[in-house]
């Protein structure tokens, strides 16, 4: 056939080859002596001992990263290795039984140094918790002035905790902040064993101090809260002083919160959103929404760039809602991934209304989604047709469609797109 041609196999190299010392094979940057800046081969012979290798590793390294370590291992002058603060950038201590103390000791031997080039802070998987750990946080980013990724996750650390960042007087400019799987909602603990009768917990002056929070951090792009333990108030607050405090918020994800069951909470948040004059990415995953959380969304009104609903059991009924609020939600993309609504819910999704028909114009689409993620649905080879259908009718500008894992669907039934 004229689209099918021969390969000719590859001349065989006869050309003794120069092999890599053992120690280098795996190595895909190796440091050079030589003017020119590739990589170069070593000589023939020679052998590298493992603890040459890491040496000229760390002496290029720009992380100072500790895993699986003890609190009492944590040393910052010893993990520098004869480099200079300045030429750090990122800070990385994850699953270290890290206490806000040793913390604390960690900020104060780096705010020793220069720390202009430091823009990532990932202290996520520890046991920082308590007043000691938001000053400690409230110092670091007041000296590292270029942190622009601030990783928080899986600690003890409630937003109370972070109130000393809140009453600073200078903002940062970080752009990423991860609080995922944080007890947000705990109270307040001072260091002392006293109870002090105006304890102030996270339940008092909510909308002053959150507000200022949020103020501090004026370029948060996105925010990281799944699997956070928060009220439905105290959620409300958040993410309002977050939709209209912060003007270049793009993306908030609210996974594993279970908002099926605080629908009452939902309709605030979907309408705070809505009140919005620019779009973002809202990721509301395994949340138990069923076909009621869907229609909170639907009727809300709010316009999204994105918006993620895999894994929420929605039915049929659930799509053909969403079908209503596609064409005026002006969003891009939408994943309905682990919902095994089936046939009948791609079915529901594509129906058009006859509102929405008689506005179109025969040169425009329906709707505006250019990415659909329908993995684990149930589906078979009559969603595939129906989907194929409906992009020829321009019911979207689709670019990517994700179908992966739809055991009832033939692998020969794709080729129709």
């Amino acid at each position: 056939m004229d689209f099918l041609r021969t390969i000719e196999p590859a001349p065989v190299n006869t050309e003794p080859t120069l092999a890599l010392p053992k120690s280098r094979s795996n190595t895909s940057l190796s440091s050079s002596t030589s003017t020119d800046n590739s990589p170069t081969l070593c000589e023939q012979g020679r052998d590298f001992s493992s603890t040459d290798h890491d040496a000229t590793v760390l002496s290029h390294s720009r992380e100072i990263c500790f895993q699986d370590l003890t609190p009492s291992e944590l040393s910052i002058s010893e993990s520098l290795g004869g480099r200079s603060l300045a030429t750090i950038e990122c800070l990385r201590v994850n699953r270290c039984r890290m206490d806000s103390r040793t913390f604390a000791r960690l900020v104060d031997d780096l705010c020793s140094g220069d720390l202009s080039c430091l823009h990532t802070v990932d202290v996520s998987q520890n046991q920082l918790c308590g007043v000691d750990a938001g000053a400690a946080l409230a110092k670091l980013l007041s000296h590292a002035k270029a942190v622009k990724f601030l990783s928080l996750g899986w600690n003890k650390l409630s937003l109370a905790d972070l109130r000393p960042i809140a009453e600073a007087t200078w903002s940062s400019i970080v752009t990423c902040l991860d609080l995922r799987a944080n007890p947000l909602t705990a109270p307040y603990k001072r260091p002392s064993r006293k109870i002090h009768k105006h304890c102030p917990t996270n339940e008092t002056n909510d909308d002053r101090w959150i507000g200022l929070l949020v103020g501090r951090m004026p370029e948060l792009t996105h925010v990281q809260l799944a699997q956070v333990e928060i009220g439905d108030r105290l959620l409300i607050l958040l993410l309002h002083s977050l939709a209209h405090s912060s003007t270049n918020i793009q993306y908030i994800g609210l996974e594993w919160l279970g908002l099926g069951n605080r629908l009452s909470a939902l309709r605030v948040i979907m309408g705070n959103l809505a009140a919005l004059s620019r779009t973002l990415h809202l990721n509301l995953s395994a949340n138990y929404l069923g076909d009621s959380g869907v229609e909170v969304i639907a009727v809300s009104g709010a316009k999204l760039s994105s918006i993620s609903l895999a894994c929420n059991f929605i039915t049929e009924r659930g799509t053909g809602m969403l079908a209503k609020w596609l064409p005026t939600s002006g969003l891009g993309s939408l994943d309905l991934s682990d919902n095994y609504f089936g046939d009948q819910g791609v079915v529901s999704l594509l129906t058009t209304h006859s509102g929405n028909v008689a506005a179109k114009t025969p040169s425009s689409y329906y709707t505006q989604l250019t990415a659909l993620g329908l993995t684990s649905c149930c589906l078979s080879d009559t969603s595939l047709r129906l989907i194929t259908d409906a992009l020829a009718c321009q019911w979207a500008p689709l670019e990517s469609l994700r179908i992966l894992r739809n055991s009832r669907m033939s692998p020969s039934s794709k080729l129709l797109l």
